[in-house]
């Protein structure tokens, strides 16, 4: 894989500078904590992401959580989120579970020194639970 950002010793300031005066802007996704683009039921996305969504964007939530039923015909469920279907994640103790999770890494990520991606500069990046994500081909490009 290359990093052409990373190469070319780019930071944040220099991408949202690239962004503004190529007139495009800081994309939208961004304004609600997305740290990828690509599918809003992108099955990479951290779970404080798909809150996110919910708060956000219920009418898409709600399209992905559908999604994980279609095949209940065969009897084998997909999850967007491993074994926890959206339904769970949507109560409101697991949203609220989320939410602190995400708070208390996000201060540990601030005490953090050395080097961060991109990723966790520009989005916040974290893993759920201490699991390793990644993108998929879409998202990597």
């Amino acid at each position: 894989m290359r990093y052409p950002f990373i190469e070319d010793g780019l930071v944040l300031a220099d991408i949202k500078r690239i962004l503004e005066e190529s007139g495009l802007g800081l994309p939208t996704f961004s304004r609600w904590g997305r740290t990828r683009s690509g599918c809003f039921f992108c099955f990479y996305q951290q779970k404080i992401e798909w809150v996110r969504l919910k708060e956000t964007h219920p009418d898409l939530f709600e399209q992905a959580k559908a999604y994980e039923y279609a095949n209940m015909v065969t009897g084998n469920p997909f999850y967007w989120n491993g074994d926890e279907p959206l339904e769970e994640l949507e109560k409101p103790v697991r949203v609220e579970e989320i939410k602190r999770k995400w708070q208390e890494k996000k201060a540990c990520i601030k005490k953090e020194t050395g080097r961060k991606s991109l990723m966790q500069i520009f989005g916040q990046y974290e893993s759920d639970e201490d699991e390793e994500r990644t993108g998929c081909l879409i998202c990597q490009i």
